[in-house]
């Protein structure tokens, strides 16, 4: 379940509810802050208890309201309003994956430096299904010619040492630079 309010400046709030029990208020302590003089200190807390979401008045001065009714404790439900001072909060259900959602994560991921190209080649790879790659079973052929060994290094290298990699040549890489 989420919390959706507007800013006094006009931003767009959401907050993600979980079985942590949040506090509203003015003050920095509490999770949700509301520059608001008609809001306490610590105005109200809500909870999940039994798979349910309620909200409850932590004895403040103007009161809290759920759907234009004072309560002092009250069961959410998705759908419901709740004011706290002037502000007005929507308690929502998570919305379904669509479209809209869809658009939110690859904006989040674009936020967070992600290309367009990477995004949508994780979607496309998310979305295939594993494929066990094919054996290769080579075709006997009676009258097949012999494939050629290619040598896998020159005879003049030093042949790799037990359980390590051949040494290396240095390179020489020039630089010229324009004047």
């Amino acid at each position: 379940m989420r919390l959706r309010y507007t800013k006094k400046d006009g931003a767009q709030m959401e907050f993600q509810l979980s079985d942590q029990p949040i506090t509203v208020g003015r003050s920095a302590d509490a999770d949700i802050v509301l520059l608001d003089e008609r809001v306490s200190r610590i105005h109200c807390g809500i909870r999940l208890w039994d798979g349910d979401f309620y909200i409850k008045d932590l004895k403040s001065r103007n009161g809290t309201w759920v759907n234009n009714e004072k309560v002092d404790v009250a069961k959410l439900k998705a759908g419901d309003t709740v004011r706290v001072g002037s502000t007005t909060f929507h308690f929502d259900q998570d919305p379904a994956v669509g479209t809209d959602t869809a658009i939110q994560e690859i904006e989040g991921k674009m936020d967070l430096g992600k290309g367009y190209t990477t995004i949508l080649r994780e979607i496309v790879d998310d979305s295939s299904p594993a494929r066990k790659p094919e054996a290769v079973v080579p075709a006997l052929v009676a009258d097949a010619p012999e494939i050629p060994r290619i040598p896998l290094m020159e005879e003049s290298e030093p042949a790799a040492p037990a359980g390590g990699l051949p040494k290396r040549r240095p390179v020489t890489i020039k630089i010229k630079r324009r004047e």
